[in-house]
């Protein structure tokens, strides 16, 4: 009886794994300098400074296709306490369509401008074959030039 279960346990877990499912992607990006904005000072210093940056990606689909794009996003420094120090707002566009996509990000250790950054974020597809889609990334800036991530889409009901 047990193996009639993992039989049955093991096609569906096949189904749910099948790519109509969801589109995994890798991307890489490289960034051009961020350029920063405003802030406040105070007691527990610079406060709400913010920046924008452009860059360029290439995004590798987990069947192998790839397509190259332009992004551009601006970011604002969270207050103390939150949980993530910085919150940015992209948008990405390439031959596919267009994308908007908020991340958090946090330091990979203590704050400054040399201290990669992990983010973690959603997005939505406005146009191509994306369009109305709601998706999940991360993306890991390890040089003030360079940022690496995965994702995935989430199919359309």
């Amino acid at each position: 009886m047990k193996n009639h279960y993992l039989i049955v346990f093991d096609v569906l877990a096949a189904a749910m794994a099948t790519p109509a499912a969801a589109q995994s992607f890798t991307h890489e990006t490289t960034w051009e300098p961020v350029e920063s904005v405003g802030g406040l000072s105070g007691p527990e210093g610079t406060r709400y400074a913010g920046g924008s940056v452009k860059g360029t990606y290439v995004t590798t689909m987990n069947d192998g296709s790839m397509t190259k794009g332009t992004i551009r996003c601006v970011g604002l420094g969270q207050p103390t306490g939150g949980i993530f120090t910085i919150h940015l707002s992209c948008t990405a566009k390439d031959d596919q369509g267009s994308y908007n996509i908020a991340y958090g990000c946090n330091y990979i250790g203590k704050p400054g401008p040399e201290t990669p950054l992990g983010c973690m974020g959603g997005m939505q597809g406005k146009g191509g074959p994306a369009d109305g889609q709601s998706g999940a990334l991360t993306m890991y800036w390890y040089t003030d030039a360079k940022s690496k991530g995965t994702g995935q889409w989430y199919m359309a009901p």
